[in-house]
């Protein structure tokens, strides 16, 4: 079994590596994966974690201007509660305990939180 990353820091060959691990096994890219590869794009440092117990993703992204950051988790099930009333996590991929949301919204969600260091307005954000 693979060990699961911690605080590992993701670039393009890294990523490569992950999906050429699920075309092995018969499966396609994964949205988390998809995710990082939007944001390396623009310019960001990545940094995954992998839950030891389920699959869930945390990906951080930092912007190399500000060095603010932003936290996305993306899974296949809802998130313990008060972790994520407490602020676990800026945005959540897939079902929380509110609502479900989607891999773009992440996208746009990051991307407005860094529209700043960008000199986007919200809405070149939302068009990005």
């Amino acid at each position: 079994m693979t060990r699961k990353a911690t605080h590992r820091k993701i670039d393009k060959q890294y990523l490569d590596g992950r999906l050429n691990g699920l075309k092995a096994a018969g499966y396609g890219k994964t949205k988390w994966i998809e995710f990082c590869e939007t944001m390396l794009n623009y310019g960001f440092d990545l940094s995954l974690y992998e839950a030891r117990q389920t699959v869930s993703k945390y990906i951080t992204v930092t912007s190399r201007a500000s060095k603010k950051s932003f936290k996305v988790r993306f899974s296949n099930h809802r998130p313990n509660r008060y972790r994520e009333e407490g602020g676990d996590c800026d945005f959540f991929v897939g079902r929380n305990n509110h609502s479900i949301s989607t891999t773009d919204q992440a996208i746009e969600a990051t991307l407005e939180h860094f529209a700043k260091d960008f000199g986007f307005t919200k809405q070149e954000t939302a068009n990005a």
